[in-house]
């Protein structure tokens, strides 16, 4: 068995740090370190479990990862699902993406078994979904 982490975070390639940052903290994440690599890093938490969420510059990530990133304007290279706890949570979700002009994949609808969810973009095209089941 492998090592158990003791955390567990996301790294994002973006095009303008500035302009993700503004996206980020409107909905509620919080800055944890924009001093690491300059305009070319930020780190950010979101949530009661601290997850972490780094973006760097598109160059930047690319160096790191030897590889190119993904085009999200064609495809996903991963979802990551933010919990809401009720119905009414899901819709106040819809109600701040719309408050900062974010990209609504899909509004809020029912799923199977009563579950709710929607699903928006941010600035560079990676795709979230808030789902509450």
């Amino acid at each position: 068995m492998a090592p158990q982490p003791s955390k567990i975070w996301a790294d994002y390639p973006v095009k303008d740090i500035n302009r993700s940052k503004e996206f980020y903290t409107a909905l509620g994440f919080t800055v944890r370190d924009q001093t690491h690599d300059g305009d070319n890093f930020i780190s950010l938490t979101i949530g009661h479990s601290g997850f972490i969420l780094n973006l760097f510059s598109t160059e930047r990530f690319e160096k790191g990862v030897k590889t190119k990133s993904a085009d999200t304007a064609n495809g996903n290279e991963v979802n990551f699902s933010i919990s809401a706890d009720t119905k009414e949570e899901v819709l106040e979700w819809e109600r701040a993406l719309n408050a900062i002009g974010a990209n609504i994949i899909s509004p809020p609808e029912e799923m199977k078994e009563g579950w709710w969810a929607m699903r928006f973009a941010d600035p560079d095209g990676h795709r979230w979904v808030v789902l509450n089941m």
